[in-house]
Order: structure tokens, then sequence, then C-alpha cells
């Protein structure tokens, strides 16, 4: 065998390998809200069971009791998309989905929050057998508080029935295809699951939601949080950096109906030549200074107006 021959034989033993080999890297694993981000949390992308509801009658079959359907489906992507391991593009009008969820002994006395990023299109969420939620919408994000239904330290089994018939008419569908392949501006339609999964615990005082606002005119940016329960004696305090560099800080009671105002100096203004991002930090700390919820954000300095057109006139070159 000449060395020219050996090299091409090593080449090809590679690429089979390459392309034969399992993928085990666990997909989409990066914190999937990156502008609130909170570093304890569990990504539930993977390997799920699922099985096909043709009739629609599963749930009076008791399938919201299963612990493991007969088929295997790779989360998050949807039925119709070959990375599901599935890829069939057919009308799928419902399914189930099955997986257990380990809950870590440190999350105890907090809320655990079960997050969807996307599920195509009527959701039922089950949690050890208990319905936990209802939720309509292929495209909106949506959050499952499974706190009543499961406990840190111990196995919790998620079981989720999804309906999505876009024949139907009877719910929104965009442009997904209402014939059996796409076309025209039409594609293959998209059924259950199509993002992320994750779970995270939240202390039961935390923080459920921040806007960010930056006000150029004014030289500030607007914080209005919301918390999942308003404890009086709770402290929100938010710090701005650049980089690592702290800029400024503002404190405040934590309270929904509380808008927090912070100084930038000189501010470093966002544009698409130099799109400048500050770095936020939240942290909501109790009447004894601890910390009880830390929240990594980040905020752009940019201000966009509409002038009439007499404006234009009277400022022309």
């Amino acid at each position: 065998m000449t060395m020219r021959t050996l090299y091409f034989s090593i080449l090809l033993f590679m690429c089979g390998f390459w392309f034969t080999a399992p993928i085990t890297a666990q997909p989409r694993s990066e914190y999937p809200r990156p502008q609130f981000q909170r570093a304890d949390w569990q990504c539930l992308n993977g390997e799920w069971t699922f099985c096909y509801d043709l009739a629609q009658n599963g749930i009076g079959r008791n399938f919201q009791d299963s612990t493991g359907f007969g088929q295997r489906i790779t989360v998050p992507f949807c039925v119709e998309s070959p990375l599901s391991g599935i890829g069939n593009k057919d009308f799928v009008n419902a399914l189930w989905y099955q997986r257990w969820i380990s809950i870590p002994e440190l999350w105890k006395g907090k809320k655990i929050l079960l997050h969807f990023g996307g599920v195509d299109y009527r959701t039922l969420v089950f949690v050890n057998g208990h319905q936990a939620a209802d939720h309509f919408g292929g495209c909106a994000s949506f959050t499952v508080d499974i706190t009543p239904f499961a406990k840190a330290g111990e196995k919790a089994n998620i079981v989720l029935f999804v309906r999505d018939d876009v024949r139907s008419r009877m719910q929104p569908a965009g442009k997904q295809s209402t014939l059996q392949n796409s076309y025209s501006c039409f594609y293959t339609r998209v059924t259950g699951i199509w993002q992320t999964v994750w779970m995270e615990p939240v202390d039961k005082s935390g923080l459920r939601n921040v806007r960010l606002t930056p006000d150029i005119d004014g030289g500030r940016l607007v914080v209005e949080p919301s918390f999942w329960s308003v404890n009086g004696n709770n402290k929100l305090t938010v710090i701005v950096k650049d980089g690592q560099k702290e800029v400024a800080r503002a404190s405040q009671q934590a309270s929904d109906m509380a808008t927090l105002s912070i100084k930038i100096p000189n501010a470093k203004l966002w544009s698409p030549e130099q799109p400048f991002l500050y770095n936020v930090q939240l942290i909501v700390s109790d009447n004894r200074g601890h910390e009880i919820d830390h929240v990594s954000s980040y905020a752009g300095m940019r201000k966009v107006e509409l002038r009439d057109k007499q404006f234009y006139l009277n400022n022309k070159p």
C-alpha cells in the first residue's frame, strides 16, 4: 500500500467516524434568556419520550400518568425536524411528551419554575399526574410554578399534551402550510416543543420580571421591576457596569409600584457601528442584608425620535 493510499484510507475512516458517531452533547445548552439570567438553573433539553395521539383521547386513557412513552424525541426540535430524530412532516394534530427531572435538595424553600421557550400550539402540563398549566400560543414563552406538585430533593414526572391543528382555522397559523408540503411563502409546520425547556429556583420574593428603559435626555436608566411576591423589608439594588467597572448604583425598597432611576454619567450610546451594552446586575436582599435573588441583564443607551415634516424643512441644510 502506497503512502497516498494509506492516507486516503485513514481519511475515509475518520470521515465515517465523524458521521456515524452519536452526538452526546446536550442540544441548545446555553441559557435561553440572556437579559434575565440566573446562575442556578437546569437545561432540560435532550431526550424525552413521546407518542402520537391521533384520536386525541390520551387523557381518557390516563396518558398524563405515563412514566414513559414508546418513542423518543430530542427536545427542543419540533417533530417535523430531522434534528428531533423524528422528521415527520405529515399533519400531527396531537402528541404527548414525558420526562423525569431531578430537583436538587438545595432548592428547598424556593419556588421551582419550569420554563418553556415555545410549544406549538395548546399545551397541557402535568406534574406527577396533576395538571399544572394550560397554555395557548405557539410563539409565546410561558412559565409554570411546579412547587405545589414537586419537592426539592426528589424526582418529578413531567408530561405534556400538545394539540396543534393549523387546518382547523381555529388557531393562528402564521405562514405554516395548510397543505402537505411547503409552497410559495408558506413553510412546513412546527408542532410541539420547538424552543428550550429549562428549570430554575427562585426565592418567593424574588424578581419576576424587569423592564429597562434608557432616558438619553435625562442621562439615566429607568428600572421597572416586578416580584413574585412583595416583601416590604426587602431591598432592590441595581448596579450598572462598563465591563467590570462600576459606573452607577442605586437601591430602594423592593416593590412592584416603585420605579428606580439610575443616573448614568457620560453615558456611552449604543449605535450599529458601536453596539455598546452596559452590564446590569439586579440584587434582591432581605432585612439582614442577605442576598435572596441575583439577576444578570444588560442595556443599551439608545434614542429614536419621529419628527414631523416641518422639523426637517426648518433644519434642511
